[in-house]
């Protein structure tokens, strides 16, 4: 078996949609070259023929070519110039120029006038990759080719797509999409349309703007973000802003929109349970759940009263030694004994005052013994 049989039965036992957009992209090249080729050569024998007038040394009248030898630059075509090729002016007719052709990128209008997607040919194979989705600040939904990727899907006409070559695809289908990002995070596309000859995946920035989510494009990168979450990223190749996205049978990063009455009373600055159930009852708070509040621990906190310390009128005691008020105190500087506390004893009747240093604090049981019997010897009380 030789090269060129080998390489074409690997072309044709590969996917068939991805080998059959391959195929049009390189015929689609080898048309543009043949065209090219053609004009070179056909201007360089008009250029060798004026040459060759121009050496004459006659002024004999020049020959004028048999239409048979004139070829279309346009079409290719023998016997007719380009200005006479009945194929351009029909292409005029219609308002679609070979030069606008070759100039132009390759462009698919779509669905009722509401989706334009502008992508260069270079990339669309690129683009066709089963992970890749084309981020697209023009459309207005989302689009894909793949129904194993719908997590939700209903059939039905939704309408068509209008390709730049005059083709239209229908919409068959539309529903739910979850991906897992290439930051690890879970994306929901909603109201995804399905339509099956459709090339590329399609992610509408105008849809995920309307779900809550941030698009930041610059620098030639795309960033989607929700909060202080980054759900997504991308980068920008050639025209394209590109992300990889893979599909995902989980859940969503956010969380259910929690409407219970104590969120509403958080929000509304702790406002009572009473004016909560009046804002409920004028129907002021869409879709509150619930109209009695929980123990709120701020609430508790931030209402509490300090108490007021009660005063008594003073009073002493009658008699000596009926109450003793004690305390051990530290000194900064140790004495010249080299005692680093003091503990007192005042009597509550005659104020009178008893000081001892110490040098450690377990010393005050044993000064206490001292004092005790101190004072019993001084006032004759036991």
């Amino acid at each position: 078996m030789d090269d060129s049989s080998g390489a074409m039965i690997k072309l044709t036992s590969s996917n068939y949609s991805i080998w059959k957009p391959q195929m049009e992209d390189i015929l689609f090249c080898k048309d543009l070259y043949g065209r090219s080729r053609n004009r070179n050569s056909n201007f360089k024998n008009s250029q060798n023929r004026s040459n060759s007038r121009g050496r004459s040394k006659g002024r004999s009248k020049s020959l004028s070519r048999p239409r048979g030898e004139i070829t279309c630059y346009h079409c290719n075509q023998p016997g007719h110039m380009k200005r006479d090729c009945r194929i351009l002016k029909r292409e005029q007719a219609r308002g679609k120029g070979v030069e606008n052709r070759e100039k132009d990128d390759t462009t698919a209008a779509a669905t009722d006038g509401d989706v334009v997607i502008v992508c260069d040919a270079g990339f669309v194979n690129l683009a066709c990759q089963e992970s890749t989705w084309v981020v697209d600040s023009g459309a207005s939904f989302h689009v894909t080719s793949r129904v194993d990727l719908f997590s939700s899907y209903t059939n039905g006409n939704y309408g068509c797509v209008r390709m730049g070559n005059d083709g239209a695809s229908k919409i068959v289908g539309m529903g739910d999409i979850h991906l897992e990002t290439n930051t690890g995070c879970k994306l929901v596309l909603k109201d995804v349309r399905h339509v099956p000859n459709m090339r590329l995946n399609l992610i509408s920035t105008g849809k995920l703007d309307d779900d809550g989510y941030t698009n930041y494009f610059g620098e030639g990168k795309w960033k989607l973000s929700r909060g202080s979450l980054v759900v997504a990223k991308g980068k920008k190749e050639s025209t394209l802003y590109m992300t990889n996205a893979k599909h995902s049978k989980g859940g969503i990063n956010v969380d259910e929109k929690d409407s219970s009455i104590e969120l509403c009373h958080k929000r509304l600055g702790h406002m009572s349970e009473k004016g909560l159930q009046i804002l409920s009852k004028k129907q002021l708070l869409p879709g509150a759940k619930g109209t009695l509040l929980k123990t709120c621990v701020h609430c508790l906190a931030g209402k509490t009263h300090r108490v007021a310390f009660h005063r008594f009128p003073p009073s002493r005691r009658s008699k000596v030694l009926d109450l003793i008020h004690t305390d051990v105190c530290f000194m900064r500087d140790k004495t010249l004994g080299g005692a680093s506390y003091y503990v007192t004893f005042i009597d509550d009747h005659s104020r009178k005052v008893w000081t001892y240093a110490l040098k450690t604090k377990d010393q005050v049981l044993h000064v206490f013994k001292q004092f005790h019997a101190e004072v019993e010897r001084e006032t004759g009380l036991n």
